[in-house]
């Protein structure tokens, strides 16, 4: 479901967020990200190839950084960062719709001050509980509250509660990648960095799809560019296919410079951005990573930000496509929500019926969702709630796009599982945090569907 980039909605949020900390501290805190971005960005001459790696993925994920984004969207766009803004915008934009809501709950100034005082570094499961909170008080009920922090155990998040019916509820984010998925792709890059290097220096302009079928650990990091650097030479048709067997799949095309070309006449590309896959790759495809090295003129909207750098001519280009379909692979990324329900059900009371909403995001591609949910499956099925009367489970499934055409999408889809069939025992008839209007007749889970 697409998630209009609401200016006002996005701003209403930042200003919320603002309104509890001092402007100089905020003024502090943005010096500091700056200079950290200063620090990890290396200028390069306008006319050196660039590999292309998101210049702040290893920024902390903490409230400010989350703020500094949503004022460089509001403010100045040649300093901002579609791609990891896509994630936190629609967050913004959801929150400042239902303001109103959210500052009728009870104990949200408390959590407020809390996050941005003690726990920054807590963002995404406190913007989750934020999300959830406001869906009860979508739902119709009237009196949603955070439970106090206790000292001595922990606790349900929320209390929702209308006339004489009262629910428990507590709400687990996952993190936004699994530890495997982390260290698969900084393998990736450990690979794609000797044969981008060959690749430019015998001027290879070649879009490589690879699919790998044994887990990339247990290749040399010189792998890919010794088996492909024999071949690429002899490519004779435009596509094909030059390897496939038990270890890896490869095809090969040549980069389009003349459509290339075409784009770049009108006008700029951000780099990094979706739109670079688009320009070299010929396409986008948000199931599978891919990683580039370009060569040509780059420019700037003259602001001296690390974001300002547009590509305005293409000399050189090559990228890849690439992914991993080895069933350990696909297995270890496919987290379940185990550990997040057994957490949870620690934290219920004995006495009142009970909601757990999970979230997670979907970025490893179909084979891992397709994975994940037989999992979650299974899980839900032979649960032991110990007691507790917990009722009802949603998982929450996020995907983030940026692409060309609009600031940011943002897909999702609910699983939601109950021991009651009783419709009557049903406390949310909307059951979408984010994407408004969620649709299930036809459309499907998002990830198979076509991304925007």
């Amino acid at each position: 479901m697409n998630i209009d980039s609401d200016e006002d909605n996005v701003r209403r949020t930042l200003e919320w967020f603002l309104s509890y900390i001092e402007e100089t501290e905020w003024s502090k805190y943005k010096a500091e990200m700056e200079s950290q971005l200063a620090e990890n960005f290396q200028f390069r001459p306008s006319n050196d190839p660039e590999v292309s790696e998101p210049l702040a993925s290893n920024s902390p994920p903490t409230i400010f950084w989350y703020l500094y984004l949503a004022e460089k969207f509001l403010t100045s766009i040649p300093e901002y960062d579609p791609v990891q803004g896509a994630r936190i915008l629609p967050v913004f934009s959801r929150l400042g719709s239902d303001l109103d809501l959210l500052t009728q709950v009870g104990g949200v100034s408390e959590k407020v001050n809390e996050l941005m005082t003690n726990r920054p570094d807590q963002v995404d499961s406190t913007l989750f509980e934020f999300l959830v909170a406001i869906l009860w008080k979508r739902n119709g009920w009237s009196d949603v509250w955070f439970e106090p922090v206790s000292a001595l155990k922990r606790t349900q998040d929320l209390y929702a509660q209308s006339g004489r019916s009262k629910w428990s509820i507590e709400c687990k984010r996952m993190s936004k990648s699994s530890q495997y998925s982390t260290q698969e792709r900084e393998k990736w890059l450990r690979m794609w960095l000797p044969l981008s290097g060959w690749l430019k220096q015998n001027s290879h302009a070649v879009v490589l799809d690879i699919v790998f079928h044994v887990e990339l650990e247990t290749l040399g990091d010189d792998f890919v560019v010794t088996e492909l650097a024999g071949k690429l030479p002899f490519i004779a048709t435009n596509p094909c296919k030059i390897i496939s067997n038990d270890i890896w799949n490869v095809s090969v095309k040549r980069v389009d410079f003349e459509r290339a070309a075409s784009h770049l006449s009108q006008y700029l590309v951000k780099c990094p951005s979706d739109q670079m896959a688009e320009l070299i790759g010929g396409r986008r495809d948000p199931n599978r990573g891919f990683t580039f090295v370009c060569g040509g003129n780059y420019t700037s909207q003259g602001t001296g930000h690390p974001f300002d750098r547009y590509l305005d001519t293409m000399t050189f280009a090559a990228g890849a496509f690439w992914n991993c379909d080895a069933p350990r692979s696909i297995e270890k990324k496919a987290r379940d929500i185990r550990k997040q329900l057994s957490e949870a059900v620690n934290q219920l009371p004995d006495n009142v019926p009970s909601v757990v909403h999970v979230g997670l995001e979907t970025l490893d591609g179909v084979a891992v969702e397709a994975e994940r949910y037989g999992r979650i499956l299974n899980t839900v099925r032979n649960f032991n709630v110990n007691g507790k009367h917990l009722k009802w489970i949603y998982c929450h499934l996020f995907q983030p796009y940026s692409p060309p055409d609009c600031s940011f999408v943002l897909d999702e889809t609910v699983y939601y599982f109950s021991n009651s069939l009783r419709k009557k025992n049903r406390p949310l008839e909307t059951i979408s945090v984010i994407a408004p209007n969620l649709d299930y007749s036809g459309s499907g889970v998002h990830w198979l569907r076509d991304p925007p």
